[in-house]
């Protein structure tokens, strides 16, 4: 997903504080960024193996608060 689309789905989020977090997550292996030089500079990221783990995770927490809440 490029870098607008995330910051036009996330909805309210500053384009400084969406940077400084997928930079956090790229250290820490979560997301992968690849810069594309076609007609623009663009900047693309996705979930590594690990991110995708961790978000299986994260949607067992969500699906457990749904259920105690």
């Amino acid at each position: 997903m490029h870098f607008l689309e995330l910051t036009r789905a996330l909805d309210g989020i500053s384009r400084k504080v969406l940077k400084a977090q997928l930079r956090a997550f790229e250290d820490n292996g979560l997301v992968l960024r690849v810069a594309k030089y076609d007609a623009r500079r663009r900047v693309g990221y996705s979930l590594t193996d690990k991110g995708r783990a961790l978000g299986e995770i994260v949607g067992q927490l969500y699906d457990w608060s749904q259920e105690w809440a």
